[in-house]
């Protein structure tokens, strides 16, 4: 048993130092991106204070993040709002997405309480992750969704009352539609559907 524990602190000590190395690079990395997702001037940092001895380490990881500049850094979990973890996740994700071999991501609504413009950096973040992976994100800004390269319409009907969800591809004038919709506008207007064409020619020259 003393030759256990010995081993175990041994192999536990290795690990955090390289943890401490790792967390520091990879801290740098996810704030240079937070610097594209709207918050110039955070910080994000990992911190690994010592814990009891489990099964992953001997000590623990906690993210901490300062949203603003002259901010003190305050744990990730106790203030940040939906927004900014989402944008957080994201830009995590965007580092990781370079080292890991996970064929698939899938976003869920990674857009929350984000407005249109930092809603054409998500997109345009997406759209990097998805050079290397396969992305799904399920979305209601239509900034985000002209980022995508396939489109799809999820719709509920009522039939013989039951409820079905059907999922269509929208291209061209259809996926055009689409996105003027999302906007807000009248899809048959001229004026939404001119601003969404615009909205998916920027996306795709981006």
């Amino acid at each position: 048993l003393a030759a256990a524990r010995a081993e175990r602190q041994r192999l536990g000590l290795d690990l955090r130092r390289r943890r401490r190395a790792a967390a520091a690079e990879l801290a740098e990395a996810i704030t240079g991106e937070l610097e594209f997702l709207g918050f110039p001037g955070s910080a994000f940092a990992i911190d690994l204070p010592e814990a009891e001895p489990h099964a992953a380490a001997l000590d623990r990881a906690e993210f901490g993040f300062a949203p603003n500049v002259g901010e003190a850094m305050r744990p990730l979990r106790a203030i940040a709002s939906s927004g900014e973890i989402s944008r957080v996740m994201l830009a995590a994700k965007a580092v990781l997405a370079q080292q890991d071999r996970l064929p698939l991501l899938v976003f869920d609504e990674i857009d929350a309480n984000l407005g249109g413009e930092m809603g054409h950096a998500v997109g345009r973040e997406l759209a990097g992750v998805a050079e290397r992976h396969q992305v799904i994100c399920i979305t209601h800004l239509p900034q985000v969704a002209a980022h995508g390269t396939t489109h799809f319409v999820v719709s509920k009907t009522v039939r013989d009352g039951r409820t079905y969800s059907e999922v269509a591809e929208v291209e061209g004038a259809r996926r055009v539609e689409e996105l003027a919709r999302m906007l807000g506008g009248d899809p048959a207007s001229p004026i939404p559907r001119r601003h969404a064409a615009e909205l998916l020619r920027q996306a795709q020259t981006a």
